[in-house]
């Protein structure tokens, strides 16, 4: 149900790159591997967030919320 649902929703020029795909999971990394794009300097930007990010005047849970959004962005 799931490689038919993807099938629908792609562009159709896609089609034949997962046409022969025979679980969700191998069209999922054969899609990923060759249209997936990966920002370096957004990626760079997050690490250096992280390194420098202190708790000041934030409660433990603030703080705890707020590293956890930017490990989940990154």
């Amino acid at each position: 149900m799931i490689c038919l649902w993807t099938v629908n929703v792609i562009d159709p020029k896609l089609h034949t790159s997962v046409a022969y795909d025979e679980t969700a999971q191998a069209m999922w990394e054969n899609l990923s591997k060759h249209y997936a794009t990966t920002n370096t300097s957004k990626i760079h930007q997050l690490k250096g967030n992280l390194a420098s990010c202190k708790q000041g005047g934030l409660e433990v849970v603030e703080f705890y919320l707020k590293l956890m959004g930017m490990w989940s962005e990154l």
